[in-house]
Order: C-alpha cells, then structure tokens, then sequence
C-alpha cells in the first residue's frame, strides 16, 4: 500500500491525474466526486446514533471534554442543517472553546471520522472505488478562509483563475439557458481545466480519502493510532468513545 505522509506540506503539479473536488456536485470525467466531508447523501452510524455527514462527527471532536459546556455545543452543531452549515457558523461562535490539545489528535481523528462513513455506507465505498486508482485527490481549498484550509486541502491560483475566466465566458454563452443547466455545463467544461500551476498544502483530507480508498480495495483497515485517540478521552454527546472495536 502506499504512504501517505499526514501533516507533511505537498506540492503536485497540476495534471488530468490530478482529481481536484470542491463542491457536491464536481463532476470530474464523468463521475461526481462528492467526496467531501461536508457532502450529504451518505449517512453513517458511530456512536450509537446516525450521522448525516462526516464534518459534523469530526466538529464534534473539537470541543469533546466531559463538560455540559461541549456537550451542549456538540448539540448545537448537530441542529444545523448540513455540514457546511455547521462549520461556517458553528466554528465561529464556539471558536474559543475548542479543546486546547485538539490539535495534537486532529489528524488520527480525521482518519476515524472519514474510515466510519467509509464502513457504513455503501454507496460512500462505491464512489471511491469508481475513481482510478493511480488519480491523486486534491481537496480544493485555494479560495476558502478557513485558518486550516492549507492543513486539510490545496491552494493552486493560477488553475483557479483559469476556471473563473471560463465560467464567466459560459456564463454570457449560455445566459439564455436556464439556471441549472447553465451551472452543469460550467462544472462540466471548467473541471476540465487540470492540467496548469502547482497545488500546494498539506492536503490531508485527499490523503486520508486515497488512504481509504486504497484500504477498501485491499480489504484492510487504515492504521489509526487508537491509543492517542483512547488517551485523548473523546466524549460525544455524553459518552465516552473507547474504541473498544477497533
């Protein structure tokens, strides 16, 4: 299996190898890489509940003491709608009660949230297996305010200027069209723009996602230091995750 060294910058030189995904509905030849952990869609269980996305089970890690504090917050996170929705405003109303040492367990943490929806769900498992093997995900983060958008994605301007001029191109040539169809050609046409400037980040969230995939197909189980994680004392909605199974 090949590493994937989590944590580590990366530079990748943009190339029709390269799978960069956004949005829920990137298409990228033909298939939709809805890959991301804000993607509804595939709804998986931990914990003893059902989780809608990935983003949220992995939020609720940031602030996971045995408080009442968390606690209530973790359930603030779960009453938005979707996973984006949750990040955008959750993260910044609570921001300062993120759990001090969250970032020395974040990335083992990633990996278990994103392995979870892997396990259960099916069609989550499907859609990675539709992508090659030897295609390298990139998450795309060049645009994002985030403060950890180069931890968990890429940055490459020069390839995101390029699809901005040809989306305002489409834009004009098809303003009669209706809404919907215009923005699917516009995905269509600019996602076919791969192959100029140099991504550059951590891109952690496409390693763990080549990661899984790589395990799905071999029929293994990512290597995840459960330890950190056990000795970490990660409490969700009240209880404390023992990883008892893993």
């Amino acid at each position: 299996m090949k590493n994937y060294y989590l944590g580590r910058e990366e530079a990748y030189i943009a190339s029709p190898q390269v799978w960069s995904f956004k949005y829920a509905k990137d298409m990228v030849n033909g298939i939709n890489i809805c890959i991301s952990n804000m993607a509804g869609g595939f709804p998986f269980k931990c914990g003893g509940r059902v989780w809608k996305d990935s983003e949220r089970l992995y939020l609720c890690g940031e602030w996971s003491n045995n408080t009442d504090e968390h606690r209530f917050i973790q359930e603030c996170l779960l009453s938005y709608t979707s996973g984006f929705g949750a990040k955008r405003f959750g993260k910044s109303r609570f921001r300062k009660f993120v759990r001090p040492d969250f970032a020395d367990f974040r990335l083992q943490w990633m990996i278990y949230c994103v392995w979870q929806k892997c396990k259960g769900n099916e069609d989550f498992r499907k859609l990675l297996l539709q992508i090659p093997q030897d295609a390298i995900l990139i998450e795309n983060t060049t645009t994002d305010k985030w403060d950890s958008a180069d931890i968990w994605g890429c940055e490459n301007w020069e390839l995101e200027n390029k699809r901005a001029n040809l989306a305002t191109v489409l834009m004009e040539r098809h303003k009669d069209l209706k809404r919907k169809e215009r923005d699917y050609i516009i995905n269509i046409e600019t996602n076919k723009i791969n192959d100029i400037g140099v991504w550059k980040g951590q891109n952690n969230i496409g390693k763990i996602l080549m990661l899984c995939r790589d395990c799905i197909r071999e029929g293994t189980e990512p290597q995840i230091d459960y330890d950190l994680l056990r000795r970490s004392n990660i409490y969700i909605l009240g209880e404390l995750l023992t990883f008892e199974n893993c």
